[in-house]
């Protein structure tokens, strides 16, 4: 199997990279949950600074790019908020940081941290492989909060497992489907950084995912930078 990227995404956002990483054999026994947890307290706090430091989240010059990127292919981002501007609104409200399982909370500190998309799909669930596309006729999508599966519109920018979306309108809401859980032993992480932000910032968030995940997860692995050059990667080899 292996992770693709088609051709037609570089077109609607051009220079965007893609940080891979991939995960495997992480052991539920074995995580650090104190240094997760610092983790995510030190992004919440990041996060919730940016949240104020422009007047507003979605004017954050990392958000920023998202709003009107996603505009210009026709997403309402009323209806389709993007993951991260919904997150760094969150921490911009103050308490303490939501927890959903170790490595959710991992991905999610690593996100705020850097005020970029982040997320993570249970290799072993795939039945395909990983496609980041358009959405055609025939795909379904199962949310998290619902219990039917719906059929998706044609030209949503989708990430999908053969006919299975697990992600809709790009960096929205994730699936059942590849959902992370507690017995997750094999995970492939993908950040997407927009051409509009500063060129290290993939290689930023690399280093921070690939160190974070032998910190918590006693992981040693490798990052990978996927472009328009690069568009595929394989999940198992």
């Amino acid at each position: 199997m292996e992770f693709c990227v088609d051709s037609e995404i570089f077109k609607l956002f051009p220079g965007i990279r893609f940080v891979c990483v991939i995960a495997k054999g992480i052991d539920s026994g074995k995580i650090n949950k104190e240094a997760i947890e610092h983790m995510l307290h030190e992004g919440w706090s990041v996060a919730g600074k940016a949240s104020v430091q422009y007047g507003n989240p979605q004017s954050h010059p990392n958000i920023k790019p998202w709003v009107a990127r996603l505009k210009a292919i026709g997403v309402s981002r009323k209806k389709f908020p993007n993951s991260i501007e919904s997150m760094v609104r969150r921490a911009g409200k103050g308490g303490e940081p939501f927890h959903i399982i170790p490595l959710v909370d991992f991905y999610n500190s690593i996100a705020l941290s850097h005020i970029v998309p982040a997320g993570g799909f249970d290799i072993d669930q795939m039945q395909e492989g990983l496609s980041l596309r358009l959405s055609r006729e025939g795909d379904r999508f199962m949310a998290l909060d619902e219990e039917k599966e719906i059929n998706v519109p044609a030209g949503e920018v989708s990430y999908a497992d053969g006919n299975q979306i697990v992600t809709r309108q790009f960096v929205w809401k994730q699936a059942k489907h590849l959902l992370l859980n507690e017995k997750t032993k094999n995970v492939f992480f993908v950040s997407e950084i927009l051409g509009d932000l500063p060129y290290e910032t993939a290689d930023n968030v690399a280093k921070a995912l690939v160190n974070g995940l032998w910190k918590c997860f006693g992981i040693s692995t490798t990052a990978h930078i996927l472009d328009e050059r690069n568009t595929h990667l394989a999940i198992n080899e």
